[in-house]
Parts: C-alpha cells; structure tokens; sequence
C-alpha cells in the first residue's frame, strides 16, 4: 500500500506543484492588476484636479507677502509661499512690484508663475506633467508677450536645482500631448 501511495505521489507531485505556483502566480498578478488601477484612478483625479486648478482674486488681492530669506526660499524646490496661493513669494512680489501699474501683466504673469510653481508641486508621471504643460500652455498665452513668459520662467526656475529638476522630470515623463482649446485667462477683464 505504501509502494502504491508513493508511486501515484511521484506522479501527481509535479503537476501539484505547476497547480500551486501558478495559483500563486494569478493571485500575485489579480494584486498587482488592482494596485494598477488604484494608481490609475488616483492618477484621473489628480489630473482633473490640476486642470481645475485656477488663479483666483483672492489668490492676488491682499497684502502682498513680504520678502522670503533667500537661504529659507532656495533652501527647497518649492520654496516660501507665506500666503498658500500656489506662487512663490519672491515670484509674487517681483511680478508685482515690477507690473503694477499694468493689471492686466501682473495678472496673466500670476496664473502663468502659479502653473509652472506646479511642476514642484504635482507631477510624479506623464499624465501628471502633461496636465501641468496643458495649464502652462493657457498661462502663456494668456500673457501674449514673449519676454514677459521667458520672465517669469527665470523667476520660477531661479537656481540650478530647480532647473535640473525640470529638466530631470521632461526627461523622466514626457510624451506627446495637445492643447486644449478652452480659455487662456483664468481671471478676465
């Protein structure tokens, strides 16, 4: 009986095994196939998130904050925004106090800063920093001014590691994309 027992073991035995490990197999990919989607989902959000991210006049009425501590305000990628408006506030006061007269600039040169601060902020995949190009895209033209857009980029992108860092995450996420066609401006006159 025992003969018998061990000869249909070392039969049944290898097929037993592929059996389990490829159970093992298909419960570890239904896993990961869930944790993708997840991610995919979380990704949607916060892609819709960062298309209704929008300048508003309570991010730009008030008193404008004061000067940062350059060493506190290059000290991270993000910097000093003292008053939580998604610009930098060295950004903030040198558009301003360079524009003031003209409303329109500080304006357009305001939501454009606030969309490319957004690369610090939110993009960790492809989706993430076309969303963020989308809305710098709306930003710069709704400047309509060259060399005011290539201003407020060497005021965001202000030191070697902010730069590298753009440059790392378009190295790192980017692939094609197009335009909306939807409004530039997100406050009007």
């Amino acid at each position: 009986m025992k003969e018998l027992l061990y000869a249909i073991w070392r039969w049944v035995k290898w097929p037993f095994f592929v059996l389990a490990a490829l159970t093992l197999l298909f419960g570890v990919l239904v896993v990961w196939r869930g944790l993708v989607l997840v991610g995919e989902d979380e990704t949607a959000a916060d892609v819709a998130r960062i298309h209704a991210t929008r300048l508003t006049w309570a991010d730009i009425n008030g008193t404008l904050p004061l000067e940062p501590d350059s060493v506190a305000n290059n000290a991270t990628l993000v910097g000093v925004d003292s008053n939580q408006n998604g610009i930098r506030d060295d950004v903030e006061r040198a558009i301003y106090l360079k524009y003031k007269d003209n409303k329109r600039a500080v304006i357009a040169m305001l939501q454009y800063a606030k969309e490319l601060q957004m690369e610090f902020t939110e993009v960790y995949n492809s989706e993430t920093l076309v969303a963020v190009i989308q809305e710098e895209g709306r930003g710069s033209l709704c400047i309509l001014d060259n060399k005011k857009v290539d201003e407020v980029g060497k005021l965001v992108f202000n030191t070697k590691v902010r730069k590298e860092y753009q440059e790392e995450i378009f190295r790192k996420y980017m692939m094609s994309y197009g335009l909306p066609n939807t409004g530039e401006c997100d406050i009007t006159f």
